[in-house]
């Protein structure tokens, strides 16, 4: 089951990396095992699979 992340009210996420607030419209997402994250740009995707390994698949934007 993919457990969806908290939503702020006004449609924001948080980065996986940086914790930054990102609208939910232009976030970045993968999906692991049973969660999906989100990231602010290309820069903390590399961040992420650095640090988890390349074992997730991608998903689409």
């Amino acid at each position: 089951m993919i457990e969806k992340p908290a939503h702020h009210p006004e449609g924001l996420l948080n980065c996986e990396v940086c914790m930054k607030e990102i609208p939910a419209s232009v976030a970045k997402s993968v999906e692991a095992e049973d969660y999906v994250h989100y990231f602010c740009g290309a820069d903390c995707f590399d961040k992420w699979l650095k640090k988890e390994g390349n074992s997730v698949k991608t998903g689409k934007d």
